[in-house]
């Protein structure tokens, strides 16, 4: 299998190690590796809102989102033109938003805690650490995560959440994500190439045209999209090696000042300087 440690920009976030055989098809890499980017992309923005979710409790409808509970609504409007706001429901729970866009009843702290929970567990598939401890990224185990914190919720919600929440439009593939920043990250894999070596793997080969047929290749690749041409190239040395070769430099420095200020210390102390 080759070792495919794949990039997205220089967000260490989006990077992650993936195994595939030599004799994958051009094609089916760049699905594969697509899918498993958007799953990551995925859990971090469900995280996110479950433990919005956790914390504060479903959210308001969207013609309330971003008003605190004391403005007054169309509903309120009563037929002698008086404004009558009515007493906010407010659970034994309630943890106000500061964004105003959460009911604030949020559930009980050891209901709440599984959804954190299984949060953590997710977050932790696409922590930037994986990289560092040489761990595998697979589209099961993330798939797997999603599917964890959807039974969270439904064990904390039962009766489900509205269907304006974010936690549920993201665990139903039904987000609006077009007029966002996180939009910008999903990538399509019919407009997305795989880069080698500052080489656009093309699609009727397979990857052991480009790098080979040992399984024991261990390559960096990069995620694209088509037409922005060829994504920067690595540096020659790595930051860690850049920051050890610092170090050593200004260990030298100082070394090379103590033996000076020795050898003039010794110079005014010898017998023909007195």
């Amino acid at each position: 299998m080759v070792l495919c440690h794949v990039k997205r920009g220089d967000d260490e976030v989006k990077h992650f190690l993936f195994e595939v055989p030599a004799a994958t098809p051009c094609e089916e890499l760049t699905q594969q590796l697509v899918e498993v980017h958007n799953l990551r992309m995925k859990i971090l923005r469900l995280t996110d809102a479950a433990d919005g979710l956790a914390m504060h409790g479903p959210m308001k409808p969207p013609e309330k989102q971003g008003l605190d509970d004391m403005t007054p609504m169309l509903e309120d409007l009563q037929d002698d033109g008086k404004v009558v706001k009515a007493a906010p429901e407010r659970g034994p729970n309630y943890r106000q938003d500061p964004t105003e866009r959460r009911t604030g009843n949020a559930a009980p702290e050891e209901m709440a805690g599984i959804i954190r929970k299984t949060c953590e567990d997710a977050r932790r598939l696409v922590a930037k650490e994986q990289v560092q401890m040489k761990q595998l990224t697979s589209r099961k185990a993330l798939q797997d995560a999603v599917e964890a914190i959807k039974g969270a919720v439904m064990i904390v919600y039962p009766m489900g959440l509205p269907p304006y929440d974010t936690v549920r439009q993201i665990l139903d593939e039904k987000e609006d994500l077009s007029s966002s920043a996180a939009g910008l990250e999903v990538l399509d894999p019919e407009t997305t190439s795989v880069w080698w070596a500052s080489k656009e793997m093309a699609r009727g080969k397979t990857l052991a045209d480009y790098v080979g047929r040992n399984e024991k290749t261990k390559i960096i690749c990069k995620l694209q999209k088509k037409g922005a041409g060829a994504p920067q190239r690595e540096p020659v040395i790595s930051k860690e090696e850049q920051q050890a070769m610092i170090a050593h430099y200004h260990k030298k420095q100082n070394e090379a000042k103590v033996l000076e200020a020795t050898n003039d210390d010794d110079l005014q102390n010898s017998a023909w300087a007195n």
